[in-house]
């Protein structure tokens, strides 16, 4: 931060957009200037009026301008709110500091106007502190100068101010996420040579892909956050390989990716309308950006908004003793589990975890259980070695009549119709 510059935090086209419309919208002069008093923009108005231009045609008075800038900025700073003060010339003028992270970059200089029309006293001051230049034609451009009452000055300063702080905030958020990027950049940098040292080039085909597609999303539906990531993880940099990096088909797959996300939360516990706002939100900011590790960085992030919905309260304590029921289900579910041995190992009652998953997951124990093993089977029927059957038993089902009707009321189809589909 100590090496960061007002001209490279502040993005020009966003400060010409804002600080632009302030000058147009009030009439004031308004520059953006360095710690030096340097003038690094003029805003809205794009030239000073004719009296400072005359002042600063002089490189003696552009020095005494530039001075009283760097003073003013100083001050400012010092105080962290707006600083007024009369320059060299009799002008008022007064400076709102860029202040970010405790570092001083800069300020935004508004004013150049007089607090009542030129009187004797004014006069004889500004002829004796520009003895160099032309008082006649100094005296004619000074009466064109603008008059704003202590009050009206008063007001558009703490007007500034609150408007420089929103331009502060927003350009700290965009470095935030830049720096995100930038990771993401590394991150799948590193992916690509983990991937060339193990002689590994990832997938071939899209078939391969969308197996780990179903995985992933097999383990959102399960609230299984940590397999979820590392399992995107390895889906982006999969989809980068794949398309060589062409733009408009990992937007594609990307929104794709989230639309399917959506609806995985939704039927893990998460709330629908809060989801597809979410999803609606994301689909926007992606239909504006063009670099491929915002794509990737934006559906991270939806997608730990979408996990994080699937826990919809804030309770420490209540989430931990559900994840610890869900890791004890995933590691046991082929084995005779019921809701007392589940309790019994997290040390609660039966009754105490039966309103947790109610609470926090929208379902009962035995619901969850039987959407891991559900999913579980349809992991292990993929495998040629596996009969409906042998996947019934290996993952709990005494039944096999019984799995074959909890299998189509969560798959849509028998085990044996859902078999023969893949081979």
């Amino acid at each position: 931060m100590a090496k960061r510059n007002i001209e490279s935090f502040l993005d020009p086209k966003y400060l010409e957009e804002i600080l632009g419309s302030f000058s147009k919208a009030t009439g004031l002069h308004i520059e953006a200037v360095n710690r030096k008093g340097e003038t690094l923009a003029i805003l809205g108005n794009k030239c000073r009026n004719e009296f400072c231009q005359f002042m600063r045609d002089d490189s003696r008075g552009e020095k005494r301008c530039i001075d009283s800038y760097k003073e003013a900025t100083l001050e400012a700073a010092k105080w962290n709110e707006p600083y007024f003060f009369r320059c060299h010339a009799g002008i008022i003028i007064w400076a709102v500091p860029i202040i970010v992270d405790n570092v001083f970059l800069g300020s935004i200089i508004c004013g150049q106007v007089l607090l009542w029309k030129p009187d004797e006293f004014f006069l004889q001051q500004l002829k004796k502190s520009t003895s160099k230049l032309d008082f006649d034609i100094l005296q004619q451009k000074v009466n064109n100068l603008p008059i704003s009452s202590p009050e009206q000055s008063q007001a558009a300063a703490d007007m500034l101010f609150v408007v420089v702080n929103h331009l502060v905030k927003r350009d700290i958020h965009t470095l935030e996420e830049e720096k995100s990027y930038h990771l993401q950049r590394l991150q799948i940098k590193t992916d690509l040579e983990n991937r060339k040292k193990g002689n590994t080039t990832g997938f071939t085909d899209y078939g391969t892909y969308l197996k780990s597609e179903r995985r992933f999303l097999s383990f959102i539906r399960l609230g299984d956050k940590t397999r979820a990531e590392s399992t995107l993880k390895n889906l982006l940099t999969d989809l980068l390989t794949k398309t060589a990096g062409d733009k408009a088909t990992i937007k594609i797959r990307v929104l794709e990716l989230a639309s399917l996300s959506s609806r995985a939360a939704v039927e893990g516990g998460a709330d629908a309308e809060q989801v597809m706002v979410k999803l609606q939100d994301f689909n926007n900011e992606v239909n504006r950006i063009d670099r491929i590790e915002e794509f990737f960085f934006k559906v991270h992030k939806v997608i730990e908004e979408f996990l994080d919905g699937i826990f919809k309260l804030a309770d420490k304590k209540h989430l931990s003793l559900v994840n610890n029921a869900r890791n004890y289900i995933m590691e046991n579910y082929h084995k005779p589990l019921t809701i007392k041995t589940t309790a019994d190992y997290l040390f609660i009652s039966p009754s105490h975890l039966s309103r947790l998953f109610r609470l926090e997951l929208d379902c009962t124990f035995n619901d969850y259980l039987t959407r891991v093993r559900v999913e579980k089977a349809v992991e292990l029927m993929k495998k040629p070695e596996f009969s409906v059957e042998q996947a019934s038993k290996a993952i709990g089902f005494k039944s096999q009549s019984y799995f074959a009707e909890v299998f189509r009321k969560y798959i849509g189809v028998t085990p044996l119709i859902y078999k023969n589909s893949l081979f």
